[in-house]
């Protein structure tokens, strides 16, 4: 199988996305200066302790306050592998406390962050743990003697009261390589220490590494991938990272021209958008329809297209199958987590019911974040669920409707000016000197204000000159560009010079 990985990094926003023969299976998008917020560690204040709950909340200079609770002051010692914990009954917390804290959970909705004082560190080996006397191998590594093993290596490299985790990585490193990794973060622990005595409430202590760090540092890398890049800054710091990232193994490394939007040319922009709909078509004819909800997100499961050569009850457990199959893609790739429930199609056949629990169980076995299946009940419905891992992506490319009063969603606003961009460097480099773009007015608004988006293209097109038409009537995923090559061209009334 075939696997492409891509990276860009335009106008402060760095993306990342994989697919497996064309087809897009994760991909991810964040600022560039502040990258993701888990992880990050802060300096807090304790602005208010909800006895009855045993929580409390945090300022972290976030938008809204963050949220601890009694059982993230302490390790837990039913995890411990060596003797136990005590577990404080009650908050030991009063306001105006100032306590350092790390996000495990990003805000969502009308909540806040949930952090924790139980600090860590990932890396590409290990997740080091300062406060915690814990040794752990990844379930991934199923091999009990090389657990063991593992443990036991591990051990002899910590000081008392620290702890470990050890990574999938792992078996592939070398000793040395393990201990350089837990000194390093020994000194960013004792950098964090030192800073937090100086720091302001709400502060920024520790940031994790940017987007394609990350990525590559959880990625096995073998001499079949591809790795696209869209930026020359970019290119030049994962040149240097796959030689210590892939294991010696020939990763392909393309740097794409920078003249037109990458994504848009190798047509993952129109996977990223279909990746937003509520319905999925399945490869049979039949589809699923998922709907997220406050509480859970809702998948059904319908036969669509699909009849089938032979009886009933075949057609709809091949149907079911192939659903369990995309399912699993599509909460990665969507980055969703909590609470799901499947409707699955009805079947009569009790090894049926059974063997659909098993193979859902078995295609999320494959997503690094923790999922969790019951059997299928009686009625046909399959409970799983995801560990949150950052902001789904229907957080960030979507936003609520001003037209239905918030009934609906419709695409964000840096989600159409990076398509706008895109399109744009499309008709530039085509050659066209002048270009009219027909927008919708608040997108307009939008651009004409967007600095570092106007630099961008300036940068790559300098000698072009675009204008913008300011239309009411348009909606906003509406973009028409007219390349301008008639000397005798008339600009129309109140076109706006982009650069």
């Amino acid at each position: 199988m075939r696997r492409s990985i891509y990276f860009d990094s335009q106008y402060g926003i760095e993306t990342y996305a994989m697919c497996e023969n064309g087809r897009l299976i994760d991909y991810r998008s964040e600022p560039a200066a502040t990258g993701a917020v888990i992880g990050n560690i802060y300096k807090g204040r304790v602005v208010n302790v909800l006895n009855g709950m045993q929580a409390a909340f945090v300022d972290c200079g976030l938008d809204k306050h963050c949220y601890v609770s009694v059982a993230d002051l302490t390790a837990d010692g039913n995890k411990l592998e060596n003797g136990e914990t005590d577990i404080p009954k009650t908050l030991d917390l009063h306001e105006g406390d100032e306590i350092m804290v790390q996000i495990t959970k990003a805000a969502q909705g009308k909540k806040g962050a949930k952090v924790t004082t139980n600090l860590s560190f990932v890396g590409k080996y290990l997740v080091y743990l300062p406060d915690t006397p814990f040794v752990g191998v990844s379930a991934k590594i199923a091999d009990n003697e090389l657990r063991k093993n593992l443990i036991f290596s591990a051990k002899k490299q910590l000081a008392e009261g620290e702890g470990v985790i050890v990574r999938t990585a792992a078996p592939y490193a070398t000793i040395s390589e393990k201990r350089s990794e837990i000194d390093y973060f020994r000194n960013v622990y004792k950098d964090i220490l030192a800073r937090f005595k100086e720091a302001q409430v709400g502060e920024l202590l520790y940031s994790d590494s940017p987007l394609h760090i990350r990525v590559l540092r959880d990625l096995m890398l073998n001499g079949g991938d591809e790795i696209h890049v869209g930026n020359s800054a970019l290119y030049d710091s994962i040149q240097k990272l796959t030689v210590n990232y892939s294991h010696s193994a020939q990763v392909k490394l393309i740097k794409h021209d920078g003249h037109t939007d990458m994504f848009y040319s190798e047509g993952l922009f129109a996977q990223f958008v279909s990746s937003l709909q509520p319905k999925v078509e399945l490869a049979n004819g039949a589809y699923i329809v998922i709907d997220r909800t406050e509480a859970l997100t809702v998948i059904d499961v319908n036969t669509g297209k699909f009849t089938g050569d032979d009886s009933l009850e075949h057609t709809v457990y091949c149907t079911n199958v192939l659903a369990t199959q995309e399912i699993a893609r599509q909460v990665k790739l969507r980055n969703m987590g909590g609470l799901f429930v499947v409707d699955f199609i009805d079947m009569t056949e009790e090894k049926h019911r059974k063997a659909i629990s098993e193979e859902l169980e078995k295609a999320l076995r494959a997503d690094k974040s923790k999922c969790k299946v019951l059997p299928m009940s009686k009625f046909g419905l399959i409970e799983f669920t995801r560990k949150r891992t950052g902001v789904a992506a229907s957080d960030i490319m979507l936003k609520t409707c001003a037209c239905c009063g918030g009934a609906g969603v419709t695409r964000s606003y840096d989600n159409l000016l990076a398509e706008f961009r895109a399109r744009l460097l499309e008709t530039l480099y085509d050659g066209a000197a002048i270009v009219c773009a027909d927008i919708n007015y608040e997108l307009a608004d939008k651009l004409m204000s967007h600095t570092a988006l106007k630099k961008n293209i300036a940068e790559l097109y300098p000698h072009a000159r675009v204008y913008i038409v300011f239309h009411r009537t348009y909606r906003e995923n509406c973009m028409y560009f007219r390349k301008v090559d008639s000397p005798s061209f008339v600009l129309p009334e109140g076109a706006v010079l982009l650069y």
